[in-house]
């Protein structure tokens, strides 16, 4: 009998975390001028950002129903066998839904299925987490016991270049994006209740940066779990972010890509922080 993990491609997890874990990662599809791609396998981050940067219009679609029965199908093959399928917020996205389409037309017994309510490495991290569980011998009411427990310890706050994503998106309220096109303010987001939200609303990209360090830092004091820096086409910039942080601290993080469906969202020009805090 064995529990096998499943997640999708907006866990943005380390380079070749699920090919070392055996981890089946479901792919979101991203269109560039009205032309549908899986995100990873068929167009790879770096060409996505370019083709945005030039102006190619974009949007995303989740993955259908099929694309999970395949991996469930296949996992499901020893009758003791369960999975444990991990997915972004069901409030941002249908994946989630076209996950439990599937389990019912599988085993809905034995495909259990989980929101983290939040996405990116916030869904990575718990990825990750329940991966060392199930490796380590938990039980499937245990590992989402844990996971449950990780969500309030879980923050993301990100930077954007500029709003209009997001707004185009319908990720956000419109007021929002409204009121940073006039003050010209830059807001850190975030993720609250499944969807994004403002953090908070500095004016500068420069103080709104600096919030970011001084958030790192509070962290740092409560004891960081698990830390990760997201970048889209901007590595240069959020890679020395990360250094600095190694530099002062020494404590171990991750530096990711995020996935082109996020990315489409958030736009180019996007700085991420992820912070899972200690348990006290």
């Amino acid at each position: 009998m064995a529990i096998h993990i499943v997640t999708d491609s907006t866990s943005c997890l380390p380079t070749g975390f699920a090919e070392q874990h055996d981890l089946p990662v479901v792919p979101l599809k991203v269109s560039v001028d009205g032309v549908f791609f899986r995100e990873f396998a068929e167009i790879s981050p770096d060409a996505f950002y370019a083709k945005q940067k030039a102006g190619a219009k974009s949007g995303t679609t989740q993955p259908g129903p099929e694309d999970f029965i395949a991996v469930y199908t296949r996992l499901l093959a020893n009758p003791g066998d369960e999975v444990l399928s991990i997915h972004l917020s069901s409030a941002t996205s249908g994946t989630l839904n076209s996950a439990h389409i599937a389990a019912e037309q599988t085993d809905p017994r034995r495909v259990h299925l989980y929101d983290v309510r939040m996405t990116a490495l916030g869904l990575g991290f718990m990825v990750m987490q329940a991966v060392k569980l199930v490796e380590g011998g938990a039980g499937i009411d245990d590992t989402i016991t844990v996971l449950d427990g990780m969500q309030p310890r879980t923050h993301i706050y990100f930077l954007v270049g500029t709003m209009k994503y997001i707004v185009e998106g319908g990720r956000i309220g419109k007021a929002a994006g409204v009121a940073a096109s006039i003050l010209q303010i830059k807001p850190i987001l975030t993720f609250k209740d499944g969807i994004v939200d403002v953090f908070d609303r500095p004016r500068t990209m420069r103080v709104a940066k600096e919030r970011i360090r001084v958030l790192i830092d509070q962290a740092v004091v409560r004891g960081i779990e698990y830390i990760g820096f997201h970048y889209a086409g901007n590595r240069a910039e959020v890679e020395a972010m990360q250094t600095e942080f190694t530099r002062r601290t020494g404590i171990p993080s991750v530096l990711s890509q995020l996935s082109p469906v996020l990315g489409c969202l958030t736009g180019p020009e996007t700085l991420g922080v992820v912070i899972v805090d200690k348990v006290v």
